[in-house]
Parts: C-alpha cells; structure tokens; sequence
C-alpha cells in the first residue's frame, strides 16, 4: 500500500481564493499538496471510480500534513453524497472552507464558467435559471451544514478571500496552525498575488479540445496563445440582478453569520 490519505482539505468555495491558498501551502516545507490541485475523488461522477489507492498516491506519506483542493465538494444539490463518502474514508480531517461576498461570487463563477466553455448563457439567464448552481454555491450555509452533520465545527476553518489578500502573513500563520504545521513559514513567493484577473480569455473550441488532452500544468503554460483562447469582455452586475440574486441568497447569508459569530461586514448583503 503506497502513499497515505489527506490529513485536511480544502472544501471550496469556488471562486474564493482555494487556487492561491492551494499553492501558499504546497511551499510550505511540512505540507504534501495535491497535484493536480482538483481531484474531485469524493465527486461520483468525478475520481471516485477510480479507487482509494489511486487517491493515496496522491499524497506524500512523509508529510506531516497533507491535502487537496476540490471546490466541487461544496456544490450540493448539484453534486451530493460528498460529505458522506469524505466522513467514510477520512474522519478525522480537518476542512477550510474559503468564502467571500456571495453576490460578486456567482459573478466570478460565470466569468469562469464562460471562460472554459461550459457555459454559453448570458449572465442573468445563466444565474436566475430556477435551481441555479451558481446560487447554490453562494448558500454557505447550506453548503457547510452538511459536513457538520459529520465533521464538528472546531475541525472548520472558515476563511475568507480577503483575509487572504490584505492580512496574508497572520492568515497563512493561522492556516499553518489549523493543519498541524510550523506556523512561523515565510517565503517569498507567498507575497505574490495567485489569484485570476480581468486578463482570463475565453477557451475556443480548439482550446475546449485541447486542454481535455493534455495536462493542467501544460494547458496553464499554453492557455493565452491563439488559437485556444480569445478575449472576451467581463461584465459586471447591473444593480438590478445584483438585488436579485442578494435577495436568493440573504436568508442564508443570514445564517451563515449566526453559524459562525462572524459579521462579514463587507458583504454586500
């Protein structure tokens, strides 16, 4: 039996900032992270088929922490039975759980979801559509209730995005703490801004082939050339879908804030 089972995971959300976390702690001497970062193994429809000795290699055995990032695991209804199948094969991790204002989130989820081709909808029709993944992935609440049911909240750490981007050093101190790790760790690198910018173009067709093809490390080398990617612009959210979609997500939003004691006082709703 080689390799060994992650000792945490980062559990989503998508869009929060899980790719920057991700690669702060992968340069962290004491921590094994996952290659690629998404492994998506308790998703059914994901890796699961492939079997828990494909998920062990996964991981450096020697590490004292080890961990991946699949924010697909927080996207019930869309995607279920992940907390039930994580709770079965690892009930002692640790999960982080990354969040920001739920509004401006759905938006970064289209962008990116248009940008891969996966979606072609505009914005409104794609994030109103009854059922909405998009707003689903926003409930945090309804999200992360659902681990509770199997993992208790002091096993939890819930981050947000701008805790990373304007507190990075106490944030990653915390972090390193959290998973079990040295926590006085600085590096260089951990000054650099990980996150997807105005710049991400839209995959064509070629594109949507080719990155099915090769490996996630090769297409982030090769993703910006003609003719696998374009332009295209970003819209934003006019006011009146911004009240629409704050007004899909408030209830939870709500309780959300008593869950965790935390006022998110930035947040748009």
């Amino acid at each position: 039996m080689s390799g060994a089972l992650p000792t945490f995971v980062i559990v989503g959300a998508q869009k929060c900032g899980t790719t920057a976390l991700h690669a702060y702690l992968a340069r962290h001497p004491q921590v094994s992270m996952s290659r690629p970062k998404e492994l998506d193994f308790f998703v059914e429809d994901g890796n699961w088929k492939r079997g828990v000795e494909w998920y062990r290699g996964r991981f450096d055995p020697e590490a004292v922490a080890r961990g991946e990032s699949s924010p697909n695991y927080t996207a019930h209804p869309h995607i279920p039975g992940v907390p039930e199948r994580m709770a079965e094969l690892i009930p002692d991790a640790k999960l982080i759980f990354m969040v920001r204002d739920p509004v401006d989130r759905v938006r970064a989820n289209w962008i990116h979801t248009y940008s891969n081709r996966v979606e072609h909808r505009p914005m409104r029709e794609a994030v109103l559509e009854p059922g909405s993944e998009y707003v689903a992935r926003s409930r945090y609440h309804l999200q992360i209730s659902r681990f509770l049911e199997h993992y208790p909240m002091e096993r939890i750490l819930i981050l947000e995005q701008d805790e990373l981007l304007s507190k990075r050093r106490p944030t990653l101190k915390r972090v390193f703490g959290f998973v079990g790790v040295r926590e006085n760790v600085w590096r260089e690198t951990f000054k650099e801004e990980r996150l997807e910018t105005s710049a991400r173009r839209r995959k064509t067709f070629v594109g949507a082939l080719a990155a099915r093809h090769i490996s996630p490390r090769m297409w982030r080398r090769v993703r910006h050339q003609w003719p696998l990617s374009k332009p295209f612009e970003h819209p934003g959210m006019d006011e009146e879908l911004r009240a629409e979609v704050a007004e899909l997500v408030r209830e939870d939003v709500a309780r959300f804030r008593e869950l965790t004691g935390r006022e998110f006082s930035s947040w748009s709703v």
